[in-house]
């Protein structure tokens, strides 16, 4: 029991005196990805692409009741937010038409409004150029949909007029007519009339910015692995013997590796969340409160603690037996590197895995990153129902099945040599 006790102790030393360089490569290694996340949030800042419709109304006569129902039309959200409205007269439409300064000119006959309160419906001429460019199409399907709308508007109200006049109802062709006018103004103007507003997310119950500081935690704690070589690295199988015959077996070397680069990932995983902690400081409350829902009330910081114990612990030993596979600094690392990124990919983390093939999504659902992020997730949020029985179950399984093969794995070695 002494040379185990020695053993660890010696190993804690060599960890804290490796420290320093481990946590300036975790220091450089944060300083890139924050770079990386200041360039997309800048970019995600960009207003997105605006379409903005100029279209000429060409009205034949000085009609007050025309010239109000256009203001009306112009002033409904579904149109103003796409088409621009400017009066000019049929000739002035024409050659602005054919130099490209509108998408299209609209000609309003006389008598515009009567004819449609007494059901003669005059045609609204509506001329496009010949190479129709993106706001030319775009209107173009909006008037489409909007003659679809009127003629199921004009068949309801001519339909209810025979079937009254038909089954002797003509005193109540007003009250129908009224009706119809009344569903048809609620389709039109008030969607929430409809249907109702249901917000779906890729990203579950995570907003946008909180799903992917989940995955960036993941992948930052995947990526600082690479600096764990000098601590979980293979001891020369003549020191292993030497210390095996003095009682310190394998399977305690193992475990004293393991635990030191557990302590490793603990400090600098400390060391970041003291950086976030600063930084949240002088941030705005409303910005805290989106990222970090509930902080820094205690009710969730006993939740938090024991999701970053979960994590680290998967981690370290995930790590601890991709370096016990490679054997090597160089192998090591580039095997870190590429299988971290790939497999925060297959999980979704930087494109959400419902945008991905089928097949991806398959192989995706059951490694160990997808349930990482999920569990990162609920330490942002502070929300343990987001976490699941099934992810605790699964971290756990893999922390289990990574731990035992890295024994196996260094013991075969070791009884190879």
């Amino acid at each position: 029991m002494k040379y185990r006790i020695c053993y660890l102790y010696m190993e804690i030393r060599k960890t804290f005196r490796i420290m320093p360089r481990m946590a300036l490569q975790a220091v450089l290694l944060m300083t890139v990805m924050g770079l990386v996340v200041a360039v997309g949030a800048g970019s995600m800042k960009s207003d997105p692409l605006a379409v903005s419709v100029d279209i000429a109304v060409a009205v034949e006569e000085d009609n007050v009741m025309t010239r109000m129902a256009l203001r009306y039309v112009e002033n409904m959200e579904s149109v103003s937010r796409f088409c621009h409205f400017q009066q000019v007269t049929k000739e002035e439409g024409s050659r602005m038409l054919e130099k490209g300064q509108v998408a299209a000119v609209i000609l309003l006959p006389e008598q515009l409004v009567e004819g449609i309160m007494n059901g003669t419906n005059p045609a609204v001429t509506i001329c496009f150029p010949k190479n129709a460019g993106l706001e030319t199409m775009l209107f173009r399907e909006l008037t489409r949909a909007g003659e679809g709308l009127l003629r199921v508007a004009q068949a309801q109200i001519y339909g209810a007029g025979d079937t009254a006049a038909k089954y002797g109802l003509s005193e109540s062709i007003s009250q129908m007519e009224a009706e119809i006018d009344s569903y048809n103004l609620a389709f039109a103007l008030d969607r929430l009339a409809l249907f109702e507003t249901e917000d779906v997310s890729v990203f579950g119950s995570l907003s946008v910015i909180q799903f992917y500081l989940a995955s960036g935690i993941v992948l930052f704690l995947l990526l600082a692995g690479m600096a764990l070589y000098p601590i979980v690295q293979r001891e020369p199988a003549a020191f292993g013997r030497q210390m095996e015959r003095q009682g310190v077996g394998m399977i305690w070397q193992c475990f004293c590796q393991w635990f030191c680069g557990l302590l490793c990932m603990g400090l600098l995983t400390a060391m970041v969340w003291a950086v976030i902690t600063t930084a949240l400081g002088f941030m705005p409350d409303s910005l805290v409160w989106q990222l970090f829902p509930g902080y820094p009330e205690g009710a969730s910081v006993g939740l938090r603690i024991g999701i970053a114990a979960l994590m680290l612990i998967t981690v370290t030993t995930f790590l601890y037996m991709l370096y016990s596979l490679a054997g090597s600094r160089t192998g090591g690392v580039l095997f870190i590197f590429l299988l971290s990124v790939v497999m925060v990919y297959l999980s979704g983390g930087l494109v959400p895995s419902v945008f991905l093939p089928k097949l991806m999504q398959a192989a995706g659902e059951w490694l160990p990153t997808t349930y990482l992020i999920r569990a990162a997730g609920a330490f942002v949020t502070g929300r343990g129902e987001t976490l699941g029985g099934q992810c605790l179950a699964v971290l756990c399984l893999y922390t289990a099945v990574c731990g035992a093969a890295a024994c196996y794995m260094r013991c075969r070695i070791r009884g190879d040599a």
